[in-house]
């Protein structure tokens, strides 16, 4: 049984960008343009579907006992951690690495953004430094009555996990393979954040991981 995964960036709205700046307008009017944004993905877990109450119930009272050929959680999970940056044009596949878990039905896919560390792969060059960073947003911001563009940067060490619904995903001896697809919706990232406060970097990182759906291109 093998699972691809992959991630990649898309704009709510449907529009597609070529990678590098992205701007939007806020619902309150401000015109937000992302000049620099990175996020750091710690890793993937597949949860499977939970077993119907008769079926649980059936197996507890059951005098035979059910062997697991793999160690809890180890076939379901890909470690590998990735930064994941701005610069790839909206669409293009990030490929995070291929699973092997057991046959079965898997109804969620948990997501943790966590700090990256120095073999995390994807890490930027330049003077963004995403080591011990699992965000990294930099951009400027136009008030909704117009006026000079406003630099903000945005920098954040916190975790953040979030559980993504799997329609579908049965695997078995006659489908053995499948490829899953996250997309991170950028233009939701600061939609509501408030940049002047103190929290903003924690509440934009947080507004990532919601922003993380099933790619519409999945199959």
């Amino acid at each position: 049984m093998r699972v691809t995964l992959g991630l990649e960036h898309r704009a709510a709205n449907g529009v597609q960008a070529a990678g590098g700046e992205r701007s939007f307008t806020r619902a309150d009017g401000q015109t937000l343009t992302l000049t620099r944004g990175y996020v750091a993905l710690g890793g993937v877990e597949l949860k499977p579907c939970e077993e119907a109450l008769g079926w649980r119930l059936l197996k507890a009272l059951s005098p035979v006992g059910t062997a697991h050929a793999h160690s809890v959680g180890s076939p379901l999970k890909l470690g590998t951690p990735y930064v994941s940056g701005l610069e790839r044009p909206d669409g293009t596949v990030l490929t995070l690495g291929t699973l092997r878990p057991p046959p079965g039905r898997y109804c969620r896919a948990r997501l943790t953004f966590e700090p990256a560390d120095a073999d995390a792969e994807g890490l930027p060059g330049g003077d963004v430094d995403m080591v011990d960073h699992t965000l990294w947003l930099e951009g400027t911001r136009v008030p909704a009555g117009g006026g000079e563009p406003q630099p903000f940067r945005l920098v954040s060490s916190n975790i953040a996990t979030v559980d993504v619904v799997l329609d579908g995903l049965t695997l078995s001896e006659d489908e053995p393979t499948a490829e899953r697809t996250f997309a991170l919706a950028w233009d939701t990232w600061l939609a509501t954040v408030d940049l002047e406060s103190r929290d903003a970097a924690a509440s934009a990182l947080d507004t990532v991981a919601r922003s993380v759906a099933m790619s519409s291109a999945t199959p």
